[in-house]
Order: structure tokens, then C-alpha cells, then sequence
């Protein structure tokens, strides 16, 4: 899993009012297959590893719970 790229979508999905995000894009949508693998989204139908373009309808609470870590993560100073 890429996680910089896991992150971005989660809070691109997170930012959507809609309650879904279409992403396009090999790389993007394979990362979407693959978090949905992990349970951190559902995606809608077909979310194939080599698709060109996937669909979060919602994420999950494993999901809400990565990105909050990750976030969190993220805002410690590095040394």
C-alpha cells in the first residue's frame, strides 16, 4: 500500500460531501482496490487491481480510525 497516496484519497474522500469520490488514474485506482481489500472503503463495482478508474461510496471506521493515525502521524516534528 502507498500510504502518502492511501492518505491523500482518504481525505479527499473525507473533504467530499457527497459521500463519493471517483478517482482516475492506474496507480489511484489500484490504491482504492486495495484499501478496500484492507476494509478501509467500499467501492462501487468494478474495483478491479488493474482498473483506470475506482468509486469510494463510503469509508468505513477502520478507515476513519487509519486516517485519523496517519493524520496524526504526520503533525509530529521529524528530527
Amino acid at each position: 500500500m502507498n500510504l502518502p497516496l492511501a492518505y491523500k484519497i482518504l481525505g479527499d474522500a473525507e473533504a467530499d460531501p457527497s459521500g463519493g469520490l471517483k478517482v482516475r488514474g492506474r496507480e489511484a485506482a489500484h490504491e482504492v482496490y486495495l484499501m478496500a481489500e484492507a476494509g478501509l472503503v467500499r467501492a462501487a463495482e468494478p474495483s478491479a487491481p488493474d482498473a483506470n478508474e475506482a468509486v469510494i461510496t463510503r469509508i468505513t471506521h477502520a478507515g476513519h480510525q487509519f486516517y485519523r493515525a496517519f493524520r496524526n502521524l504526520r503533525s509530529f516534528p521529524h528530527h
